[in-house]
């Protein structure tokens, strides 16, 4: 029996200007906190959202961020969407705000989310299809229920959100993602410790926002001392697991494409740490989908926003008007076609469309990259390219034939080289992200800083950008981290992409294995995908260091796993770089010709 509380929200008569919403909104119920049995006893709490007359399908929201939230900060509030013609539920997780049980990410997403999509499709007035929508965790948890096969979901829309919980999520080519896991953890756990009935650990943590920044630095990992371990255990296991291992494997997303039946519209961001993913999940479920509608109807829409909030403003930039927040209106149109049967609502959708950068515009082709898109390399060159004081330059020529060309510096973690802006998550107050002015560290001599001359025409670029780095190092295990720069005419450098490698983890995610000292190793470093157009008069710039903090936890400079390196194992490391004939680095830029 649901002890559910039922409201009358506000009828609005307000008309609209767009084809796919209906021209009048219909006055919308609230019923809070119904309870919504799993098949293992747990009941989950939700609010519903219900217009008051008519039978309409189902738009689903699975949030560990507390259901009356609803995702707000992006997302239009689940009011919205029932006055155009939803019956919207917005459902806390396993073990979160009013729901039952204990918390462990992702592990019971997809039966939960199973049982919740067939509980709601067999609500009475309702047409039984179900459409899933939300951003981060909201929209790993859509892709965990989908790998379940519930009958009545009939499609999804999961933004910001990568395809394995390892690569990409935790962790990243075995370095690991410092900022965003512990900030979230923080965040995440002030709703367990009032839950746990603990107000003084509620208010300490709500106090970390302001302490954050200092806390990152703490050594070893596991002692964070915000992190509390009664509320969080799953901080130590994933510390304990630095390795892609059966832990990780159990909640991938990308091992699973072909368990997907249903249309997906994914939603990505050029400065999103999960952007890679994003793209990763549209490519296999077009390749891999269980059914052949799956396949067929895959859409990508990339824009150029970090992890929230999204806007035409990301950091210190302003992408323009066409930047502007649309998402909600994407969303309607999709759930109308796929829930409410309206054939025409994508007719003029390309299946990607993706926001350039520099022009400020969108972009649409039917596959990623463009097909016009011709990879070209730019090699290092220069005497000595330490820092913009030196004369580190990029050039589609070839390096010279003399076996001495590199370029050295000193990895020093115990001063490392502070990320700005970037793709981290999720909260820009609290970690590295978006477009930001580089300056203070381009004056550091362990920054390498390679550009060319001023363009004498735009270059438009779409893609994935790799680097081929040959580099020795004096320790056992290291980081290069490699980053792509848009040059200002009047100097400023903003940053496009990152890259970061863990030189134990250059063959295989599961199997580290050291350097030896002192050898020259060929390393392939993904900077990830990006579209920009570098203007006329801009330069294209390229640097490489061996730190990226607080994104990513500082190397020690040897073998000992993130969790256990104390503050006395941080130890030098002398890095160089070759850029000659036989050792000749490089990078690759997609540019689109034509």
């Amino acid at each position: 029996m649901s002890t559910a509380h039922t409201t009358t929200a506000h009828t609005t008569t307000a008309h609209t200007t767009t084809a796919h919403t209906t021209p009048t909104r219909l006055a919308v119920i609230v019923e809070r906190d119904v309870p919504i049995p799993m098949r293992d006893g747990i009941i989950l709490y939700a609010d519903i959202y219900r217009p008051e007359v008519g039978v309409h399908p189902v738009l689903l929201l699975r949030t560990p961020y507390n259901k009356e939230d609803a995702q707000t900060m992006n997302y239009a509030h689940p009011s919205w969407y029932a006055q155009h013609g939803y019956v919207v539920i917005v459902q806390d997780v396993r073990g979160r705000w009013k729901s039952e049980g204990e918390f462990e990410p992702y592990r019971n997403e997809a039966w939960d989310g199973y049982d919740t999509i067939e509980w709601a499709a067999a609500l009475p007035d309702v047409i039984p299809k179900v459409g899933m929508y939300g951003f981060s965790y909201a929209g790993a948890a859509q892709w965990h229920a989908a790998t379940a096969r519930p009958p009545h979901l009939a499609c999804m829309t999961p933004a910001m959100t990568g395809s394995d919980a390892y690569q990409g999520g935790v962790y990243r080519n075995g370095a690991f993602a410092l900022a965003c896991n512990q900030s979230w953890i923080m965040f995440l756990t002030q709703n367990t410790a009032r839950r746990h009935g603990r107000p003084e650990w509620e208010r300490e943590l709500a106090r970390g926002g302001s302490v954050i920044h200092g806390l990152y630095s703490t050594l070893p990992l596991q002692d964070m001392p915000l992190i509390n371990d009664e509320f969080a255990p799953f901080y130590q296991d994933w510390l304990q697991h630095s390795t892609r291992d059966e832990y990780w494997r159990a909640l991938s997303i990308e091992e699973r494409y072909d368990r997907i039946e249903v249309p997906v519209l994914h939603i990505g961001g050029w400065y999103d740490p999960f952007v890679d993913g994003t793209i990763r999940n549209y490519e296999g479920v077009r390749q891999q989908g269980a059914s052949e509608e799956a396949r067929e109807n895959q859409y990508l829409r990339i824009t150029p926003w970090y992890h929230m909030p999204w806007s035409r403003y990301v950091s210190e930039l302003d992408f323009g008007i066409e930047a502007s927040n649309r998402v909600n209106e994407w969303q309607l149109t999709w759930f109308d076609r796929w829930l409410k049967g309206d054939e025409h609502a994508l007719q003029s959708w390309n299946k990607i469309s993706y926001f350039e950068m520099g022009s400020n515009q969108w972009k649409h082709t039917q596959t990623w990259p463009p097909p016009q898109v011709e990879l070209t390399k730019y090699y290092l060159h220069g005497d000595r390219a330490n820092s913009i004081n030196g004369d580190g330059r990029l050039s589609q020529d070839l390096p010279f034939d003399a076996p001495l060309l590199a370029d050295t510096y000193i990895y020093d973690p115990l001063i490392p080289v502070p990320a700005l802006g970037g793709r981290s998550g999720a909260v820009p107050d609290l970690t590295p992200m978006g477009p930001k002015l580089q300056l203070a560290n381009e004056v550091r001599n362990d920054v390498l800083v390679y550009t060319t001359g001023p363009l004498d025409r735009p270059v438009s670029v779409a893609g994935e950008v790799v680097a081929r780095v040959y580099a020795a190092t004096t320790a056992v295990n290291t980081d290069f981290v490699v980053k792509l720069m848009d040059v200002y005419p009047d100097g400023r450098a903003y940053n496009i992409a990152e890259g970061i490698v863990r030189t134990a983890y250059r063959r295989s995610l599961e199997h580290p294995e050291p350097v030896v000292p002192g050898e020259v190793v060929a390393y392939d470093i993904s900077l990830g995908p990006t579209s920009i157009v570098f203007q006329q008069g801009h330069a294209i710039r390229l640097e490489i260091t061996s730190s990226l903090f607080p994104t990513y936890d500082r190397n020690p400079n040897s073998m000992i796993p993130p969790g256990d390196v104390t503050i006395s194992d941080l130890k030098l490391a002398t890095q160089t770089i070759f850029r000659n004939t036989d050792y000749p680095s490089h990078f690759i830029l997609p540019i689109v010709k034509g």
